[in-house]
């Protein structure tokens, strides 16, 4: 049962977390539609849609990310973002409309092709890390005893349709799956 807990701690900011259950490690494809899904809504980039929107924008957060973990038998989303209190109904409000908006409208083509290009370029900056590397492909040997090569990431990142990604948004950002969880 989801849950939405609002907890006092007399702080001059919010904190706050929306998440849920995601696809777990073992989940194929669903997993890397989850991961582009996450990087669409909030990853590292500045435009992604939560940081374009929430913070570029109307300038109402201090950071807003939103991250996927995964593992052997489940995963989880997570949103979490700080901003002042009277900030909050605000972000609450366009984070739902942003994730309707995902949930019911599928992206085009075109918006597609840029959000792959933009994940397919930080795997590939990613990839220049050594220390990252060697822990990614220590996990994979453990978890499937084989490595993904880049040709197959890329091939895999290239087969996910914008109803791929509508239809987990659905799964992931639907009411029923999502909690929160806000310190004042």
């Amino acid at each position: 049962m989801p849950f939405h807990k609002v907890i006092d701690k007399r702080h001059h900011e919010v904190n706050a977390v929306i998440g849920g259950r995601a696809p777990s490690l073992y989940e194929m494809p669903e997993r890397l539609v989850a991961a582009m899904l996450v990087n669409i809504l909030g990853g590292p980039a500045s435009n992604s849609l939560l940081n374009k929107e929430l913070r570029e924008k109307h300038g109402w957060v201090y950071g807003i990310e939103c991250s996927y973990t995964q593992y052997a038998d489940t995963g989880i989303v997570a949103i979490t973002f700080g901003c002042d209190k009277p900030n909050l109904p605000a972000c609450q409000e366009t984070i739902d409309k942003i994730l309707t908006r995902l949930r019911e409208v599928p992206l085009t083509q075109a918006q597609l092709k840029s959000y792959r290009k933009q994940l397919l370029g930080q795997l590939a900056i990613g990839a220049e890390s050594g220390e990252a590397q060697c822990l990614s492909m220590g996990k994979s040997m453990l978890s499937w005893g084989r490595i993904m090569s880049p040709d197959e990431t890329r091939t895999a990142l290239e087969a996910i349709t914008p109803e791929d990604i509508r239809a987990m948004a659905g799964r992931l950002f639907s009411p029923d799956n999502l909690n929160s969880l806000i310190y004042l």
